[in-house]
């Protein structure tokens, strides 16, 4: 193949996830705290503990606005958050360990937790290094440069949480 068409099929398959993204069908993993019901719809974890962990991060930001803040409370209070298992593929496994500066933060900024649907908040872009093409993936993007952002998708976790002000 040409490298013209290898570029025309990646376009295409950029586009038809984009497309399956807008018709609220695009899943590659469920955040915790939700579980995947069929093919294009999400729900609260049926498990209360899930939940209310969840619940206590958001409630201890709002009492100590800062992600740093929470985080050194949760550990000093030996408050383990629950997470994926991703080295079990195929089953959905919760376990429970003491949270890391990145968990909480993920936590905080993720809009899956306001209630909202949202596809392409990070991007990639290809540099060159020592004469070889290396992609740099993870850029965050401003809110108005997501490919689809769906308010009141799903049942919020933090009922109380808007996404005004968060770029997460």
């Amino acid at each position: 193949m040409s490298e013209l068409e290898l570029l025309l099929l990646r376009a295409r398959s950029m586009e038809a996830l984009k497309q399956k993204a807008r018709r609220r069908e695009l899943f590659f993993t469920v955040a915790v705290g939700y579980v995947k019901m069929g093919r294009d719809k999400i729900e609260m974890d049926p498990d209360l503990r899930v939940r209310e962990a969840i619940g206590l991060v958001f409630t201890r930001f709002a009492e100590l606005q800062s992600i740093r803040q929470v985080f050194l409370s949760l550990r000093s209070d030996k408050i383990a958050l629950p997470y994926l298992n991703s080295r079990n593929s195929g089953q959905r496994q919760v376990l429970w360990k003491l949270p890391f500066y990145a968990t909480v933060r993920n936590l905080l900024t993720n809009p899956v937790y306001a209630g909202a649907y949202a596809f392409g908040r990070t991007g990639s872009r290809t540099i060159i290094e020592n004469g070889r093409k290396r992609i740099v993936r993870g850029p965050r993007k401003d809110r108005s440069d997501w490919a689809v952002l769906l308010v009141d998708h799903h049942e919020a976790i933090c009922p109380g949480r808007s996404l005004k002000g968060t770029n997460g």
